[in-house]
């Protein structure tokens, strides 16, 4: 294998991953132990080591262990420029991953301004009635300020009524609807 021979504790040391995580990686193939000791312990080398630290910096990029283990593989193959270009194809998958990402985060603080701005409109007309509410009635407090919004397309049940139309087989089982 070489001069450098690692058992398991030791790599997790060095490179500040847990030992059940190696065996993790090696479950799914991400990384191979150079080879085993007569009594059976796993023996790392320098190329693990590598190995480990490319892993690490790829799921810094944000890349899944399954996109991971195939640019293990593309490394394997020795093929030039192979990574590179496989790298690239999977940043540029991320990015718009990321950039949809970030427009549904837009969308949802524009949401937040809104309940906010409803919340102090609630406030300032004396929506809250906690105080005078009956026995089987709950707060309405955010009600105020959700009144009429949908998450997702789904509809919201208040009183037995739904808040937009939905068809017969779209009711719950409870009874209510």
């Amino acid at each position: 294998m070489g001069e450098t021979a690692l058992k398991i504790g030791e790599v997790a040391r060095l490179v500040g991953v847990p030992a059940k995580t190696l065996r993790y990686y090696e479950d799914i193939g991400l990384i191979s132990p150079a080879g085993r000791t007569d009594a059976g312990y796993r023996i790392y080398g320098w190329r693990e080591l590598e190995q480990i630290e490319f892993i690490r910096r790829a799921k810094l990029m944000g890349l899944a262990l399954d996109q991971i283990r195939n640019l293990v593989e593309i490394a394997e193959e020795g093929m030039p420029s192979g990574v590179l270009r496989h790298l690239d194809v999977l940043l540029e998958q991320k990015l718009e991953e990321t950039e949809r990402r970030l427009e549904e985060l837009r969308d949802f603080r524009e949401s937040l301004l809104e309940y906010r701005e409803r919340v102090a409109t609630a406030g300032e007309q004396g929506t809250c009635r906690c105080a005078e509410r009956g026995e089987g009635e709950f707060c309405g407090c955010v009600t105020a300020a959700v009144e009429g919004v949908t998450a997702n397309g789904l509809p919201v049940v208040r009183a037995d009524r739904f808040l937009q139309d939905v068809g017969e087989s779209e009711k719950c089982r409870c009874g209510c609807c």
